[in-house]
């Protein structure tokens, strides 16, 4: 009893460290993310484009609120292969797992939430916006979801339980659901095994979802210009208090840029053009190896307006924390402009005015369970952006 007493407590002391932190990003190792048409509308006219679902039936509903025991035991086989035969340990903090192929893993274990603040916030906002605007939901689970080992699935409270709980309390917020997409391809690259983001395709994966809800184009991910890192090592090495067996096992850091051009223009927090980022036209950012995740606009503290070639009037502000980063290269396909800003550092702002100012149709908030859950979704309120 004691060692699991300690495991338990070990699992919540990272989950700690991830609600504060997820998402943050930065240059070393140590800091490294259509509907169908019976269930969407869209009506247009000169100003704006809105998407209309109706409500849900109570027969949905109650597939949606699944009970928490399913939920964990869905999530503690994932589906896929990797997990199959899979070893783990508590290690300072984490789980790190071998998985099926011989790879090494760092896991942060999941201490659940129901999201009442993130998706009260949500609410708040839709309303502030008004019925030009549309607005998303879009949470992300982290890997734990899918790659926890099954012996350690009573440590690892259920992403889906979370994402279900925000889904059932919007009003007028329109959810996209990447966890069924991002489930189906689990034996796929689509985390990071050193790292507590995403890989790019599941950022992708996830995009695609979003991009059939809201109607917009996404291209195929075979149009997009392949590129890879060798040798990423990213924030879990940190987090397991510099384990050998992690920083021994480097990963192939794959992301996608796409076809259609793009120009980025990169602002401070008070949407003040960054003197110090002009010459970045790109939301491309180069980065040494052990940075590799930074190389979507090079990190988090600052607002990216990105033009694109596409002249469909649709204009996207993405709220999110880091885990966004890694959706944006594949919204340059569907919006006109897209606005990137960090709910962590949107402190000089108003949201509704931001959009509102800025001729914005569709708003996206996207980010990880830990934050959705834990405090970083306090910033949403406490930077301003649902007033």
């Amino acid at each position: 009893m004691k060692k699991r007493k300690h495991v338990v407590i070990s699992a919540l002391i990272l989950s700690a460290v991830m609600l504060s932190g997820c998402g943050q990003q930065g240059t070393s190792s140590v800091e490294s993310s259509a509907a169908p048409e019976s269930f969407a509308t869209a009506s247009s006219d000169d100003e704006s484009i809105v998407i209309s679902f109706p409500e849900s039936s109570e027969e949905e509903s109650s597939v949606q609120e699944s009970s928490a025991e399913e939920s964990s035991a869905a999530e503690s086989t994932g589906g896929n292969n990797l997990t199959q035969g899979a070893e783990g340990v508590m290690t300072n903090g984490l789980l790190k797992m071998t998985d099926s192929t011989g790879h090494v893993w760092g896991i942060s274990l999941y201490g659940g939430g129901s999201g009442d603040n993130y998706a009260s916030y949500l609410n708040q906002f839709k309303k502030n916006v008004g019925d030009t605007v549309n607005v998303f939901n879009m949470v992300i689970p982290t890997q734990s979801a899918f790659y926890t080992p099954e012996e350690f699935a009573d440590y690892n409270a259920s992403h889906l339980n979370s994402i279900n709980s925000i889904a059932n309390q919007l009003d007028g917020v329109i959810n996209v659901d990447a966890y069924s997409v991002l489930e189906a391809h689990t034996d796929e690259y689509i985390y990071t095994r050193t790292d507590h983001h995403w890989m790019p395709l599941g950022a992708y994966y996830a995009a695609k979802a979003f991009c059939e809800t809201a109607q917009v184009d996404i291209k195929p991910l075979d149009t997009y210009k392949k590129y890879e890192v060798e040798g990423f090592v990213g924030s879990m090495y940190r987090f397991s208090d510099y384990d050998p067996d992690i920083e021994n096992d480097p990963e192939v850091f794959t992301y996608y840029v796409p076809s259609t051009d793009h120009t980025a223009t990169y602002y401070t927090t008070s949407f003040e053009e960054d003197y110090d980022s002009r010459f970045i036209k790109s939301i491309f950012v180069d980065q040494p190896v052990s940075g590799s995740y930074s190389i979507f606009m090079g990190g988090d503290e600052k607002i990216v307006k990105v033009e694109t070639d596409n002249k469909n009037g649709r204009k996207l502000c993405v709220f999110k924390d880091s885990y966004g980063n890694a959706e944006i290269p594949f919204y340059i396909d569907g919006f006109e402009e897209i606005y990137v800003c960090d709910i962590r550092y949107f402190d000089n702002l108003k949201g509704s005015e931001f959009v509102k100012e800025n001729g914005i149709t569709d708003v996206l908030f996207t980010m990880c369970t830990f934050s959705a859950v834990g405090e970083n979704a306090e910033c949403i309120k406490t930077n301003h952006i649902c007033e």
